[in-house]
């Protein structure tokens, strides 16, 4: 169509055409940034040996998961190694620093592990344990043989610093006010190899409480040290003992501590200058620098090295912060050491470390300032005690009550009269024990026997060393006085002292300060002193409260020895006492009515403390042997005693002081009465009192019936008797003590045989028995018997002797006719001594009444 009007089309200015080309770089720019993202970094990590290790099949692992692959082996570089190129997926590259660590995980099975069982099914694989945030990166690493330590540790690592190990081992607790919240997992040099550092593990529940100004310091293990003060050794309790321990603080005002952050390890608390400062109030207790404060086992301070002022020692401690607040004005500091005792040692450690500080903490105002005590204080009573004495008890012993300590011994003083006194505090809870209460020393060992059994009353063991106090209920008030024993605190009665009393005596022999006095085998006091005077010894004795009432017009006191022993004819008689007056000897007293004899003299014996006797005295040229208390005796009765042997004022005659009962005095003390010595008598004639020769000679006394008298004469000789004189031409073989016969019978004896003063004759002195006097008449006649008599002829002979004791001493014989004998002979009459008899003589058969 000509001379149409064109139409006219607008060109389009991109074809279509470029779509493809645009999609296609679109493609290829995704495809380029997905490989960008995905593309990994490229390790070497150096192995010893490549065993078990496989290009594009052994994976990198971290926690787990795969974050990378080997891709290649080959020879390291020195030659002796193995490198293993890994390739690292791009969102673990921040993993890889410098100080990361690889090894790798195979299974392994031994007595002493079996570990990496998961690599059985899908192979062995490389482990990564990551490098801190700051180190820089790195693409050529060492790997290691062995997983590190604590690879696997659940919680915040922490690395510490300390010249030396000081005890805490792989294992070792970690505390944070005594719980504990870690454990050390390893122990090694450092790079430089100059200093020890522990890896210790924080759970994860308490990691917060690591700060940057944090500081550790040991809690355990043994620590010794030597110095001017000795040996020094510091030991915790058995758990540290055995492996160790560590504590640190967490200062609130601190930031959290970075991950880099290694803290330094103080050997103590003192050392990292932790703690609250806190003064102790030791007074003259030894309170030592570097002694632990313990409280409920646990370390909490340690005390400071004292210091000097113009008041003396100072004694300060640090403390933990957070224990400060157990610090208050009702606590108290409690020092402790080994406890060793009969029943067992409580404590044994502290024998090599050294007493403790132990801390009683009561609820009260929080305190700078605390009391340091040497006991456990008690809440109870506070009591004082007066006692006689204080002997067998110590400070700090217990007060028993049923065998169960209830109380203390607190101290022991005297006041300023010179009284004892011992205080005593008891257990709040005991203190209704109160009531009634008596106390009284408490004996190791008591023993009682006698027919019924025997009884054995014992403390316990730890009261063997320290002695004690024991108390007793009764019914009545409470008495505030220590007795020595539990009678004397049974008996006692309200209101009653102690009473005094002087005895005298000659001499003081077994009696001592402190010899016990007793009434009735109770010990009711004791000597308390002794004085020298002019007429011997004074003895001030002192009677316990209960038996002061006891002293009166008619006590009397006597000597208790340990051992009483008496021989005599019929054997020996021993008497002992109990073991205590075997020790010491005793006194005894007892009221005795009747009796007029001195309440304040000390008698020898019970029977001269109660005899009543009255004074005799005796003289005699010399003294025949008699010692003091020589008995005297009638028909083997003792009636008396020689009480004093001495010289006359002349020094012409011994002079003895006898007493005699009071019961006989008026038939011995008078005129007529005799005194003889009797002692033993040995002689071929024979033998006569020997039972003297066991008991001693002895003063055989008779009564007379004239007036009274208290002077005699001792006579050595008998003196009872009808005494007569013989005369004869010669001796004729007699000899003093030859017997008088009638009918072969003695009935007398020779006094003495002596020369006339003439020399005309031989007198012999007899003399006749009294009950045989009366035999003796005008017309008597006297022969010698002595020797024998044989008359020998052929058919034989006969040889008579009258007895042998005349055969060996002599002797004399006498007759009297039946008829014509003449009156009864008088005392001195003389007769004829013929040297035989006639034959008449010997057919008299008299039958004499008295």
């Amino acid at each position: 169509m000509i001379g149409a009007k064109p139409v006219v089309h607008r060109r389009r200015w991109l074809s279509p055409v470029w779509l493809l080309p645009a999609l296609a770089s679109l493609l290829a720019a995704g495809f380029l940034y997905q490989q960008y993202q995905h593309a990994g970094q490229l390790i070497q990590i150096d192995f010893e040996q490549g065993n078990g290790i496989l290009p594009g099949k052994t994976q990198l692992r971290y926690q787990g998961v795969a974050v990378g692959v080997v891709s290649e082996l080959d020879l390291a570089d020195d030659g002796r190694n193995i490198a293993v190129i890994v390739k690292i997926d791009k969102r673990a590259r921040a993993l890889i620093r410098k100080d990361a660590q690889f090894w790798l995980v195979s299974p392994k099975a031994s007595l002493t592990e079996i570990s990496g069982l998961d690599t059985l099914v899908s192979g062995n694989y490389i482990n990564l344990l990551p490098g801190s945030e700051k180190a820089p990166e790195a693409s050529h690493f060492v790997g290691l043989s062995l997983p590190p330590p604590g690879w696997q540790a659940d919680g915040r690592v922490v690395h510490l610093l300390t010249d030396t190990l000081s005890g805490a081992a792989n294992g070792a607790k970690l505390f944070y006010r005594g719980l504990e919240v870690g454990s050390v997992f390893n122990t090694q040099l450092t790079d430089e190899d100059s200093r020890v550092q522990l890896d210790l593990v924080i759970d994860n529940r308490y990691a917060h409480l690591l700060k940057k100004e944090s500081r550790f310091w040991s809690v355990g293990g043994i620590r010794a040290g030597f110095g001017a003060g000795g040996v020094k050794l510091e030991v915790g309790n058995l758990a540290t003992v055995l492996g160790g321990g560590i504590a640190f603080d967490a200062p609130s005002d601190s930031p959290a501590a970075s991950r880099e952050q290694r803290f330094e390890l103080y050997p103590n608390l003192v050392e990292a200058e932790r703690g609250e400062r806190i003064t102790l109030q030791a007074g003259e207790l030894p309170v030592k620098e570097g002694m632990p404060i313990l409280y409920e086992g646990l370390e909490i301070g340690r005390v400071l090295a004292p210091t000097l002022n113009g008041q003396g020692r100072i004694l300060h401690a640090l403390v933990a912060p957070e224990q400060k607040g157990r610090f208050t004005e009702r606590s108290t500091l409690v020092l402790e050491g080994a406890d060793i005792s009969l029943s067992g040692v409580a404590h044994a450690e502290r024998l090599l470390t050294g007493p403790v500080l132990r801390l009683m903490s009561l609820p009260g105002k929080p305190s700078d300032s605390i009391s340091v005590v040497g006991q456990t204080p008690l809440d109870g009573p506070l009591l004082t005690l007066s006692a006689g004495d204080l002997s067998g008890i110590t400070e700090g012993a217990p007060l028993w009550f049923k065998g169960m300590p209830v109380g203390r011994i607190e101290r022991l003083l005297l006041d300023r009269s010179g009284q004892a006194q011992v205080r005593v505090k008891l257990s709040g809870e005991y203190q209704a024990l109160l009531k009634g209460a008596r106390f009284y020393k408490a004996s190791p060992l008591q023993l009682e026997a006698d027919l019924s059994g025997i009884r054995v009353d014992t403390t316990a063991a730890s009261g063997w060393i320290g002695g004690g106090i024991k108390m007793m209920q009764v019914n009545g008030p409470r008495i505030d006085t220590l007795y020595p024993n539990h009678e004397l605190a049974t008996l006692a009665t309200p209101g009653r002292t102690a009473r005094s009393w002087t005895l005298n005596t000659a001499h003081a022999d077994g009696v001592g300060v402190g010899t016990p006095l007793y009434y009735l085998g109770i010990e009711a006091g004791r000597v308390r002193a002794l004085k020298g005077n002019a007429q011997g010894v004074s003895i001030t004795v002192e009677l316990d409260p209960p038996f002061a009432p006891l002293l009166g017009e008619h006590t009397r006191f006597w000597r208790l020895p340990a051992v009483d022993a008496r021989l005599g004819g019929d054997g020996v008689k021993v008497k002992m006492g109990n073991l205590s007056t075997l020790l010491r000897g005793g006194i005894e007293f007892a009221n005795l009515p009747g009796t007029r004899r001195s309440n304040h003299d000390l008698y020898a014996s019970r029977d001269e403390a109660t005899m009543t006797s009255r004074t005799v005295h005796l003289t005699s040229v010399s003294n025949p042997g008699l010692t003091t208390g020589t008995p005297i005796r009638y028909r083997g009765v003792t009636i008396g005693e020689i009480t004093s042997i001495g010289l006359s004022p002349g020094l012409g005659r011994v002079e003895l002081l006898a007493r005699i009962d009071e019961r006989y005095g008026d038939r011995f003390l008078r005129d007529g009465a005799d005194y003889q010595l009797v002692q033993a008598k040995l002689g071929l004639t024979g033998a006569a009192h020997l039972d003297t020769l066991i008991k001693g000679a002895y003063v055989e006394a008779s009564p007379g019936s004239g007036a009274l008298s208290e002077h005699f004469s001792l006579l050595t000789t008998p003196a009872a008797g009808l005494k007569l004189l013989l005369t004869s031409p010669d001796l004729r073989g007699v000899s003093v003590g030859a017997p008088i016969l009638f009918r072969k019978v003695a009935v007398g004896q020779v006094e003495s045989v002596a020369l006339a003063r003439d020399g005309s004759r031989v007198e012999t002195r007899i003399t006749i028995a009294p009950e045989y006097a009366h035999l003796v008449r005008a017309k008597s006649r006297f022969w010698n018997v002595s020797g024998l008599k044989a008359d020998v002829g052929l058919t034989g002979g006969t040889i008579e002797v009258e007895t042998v004791q005349s055969l060996l001493a002599g002797g004399i014989a006498f007759n009297t006719p039946e008829s014509g004998m003449g009156a009864k002979a008088a005392a001195g009459d003389r007769f004829t001594l013929y040297p035989e008899a006639e034959a008449q003589w010997l057919m008299w058969q008299p039958k004499i009444q008295p």
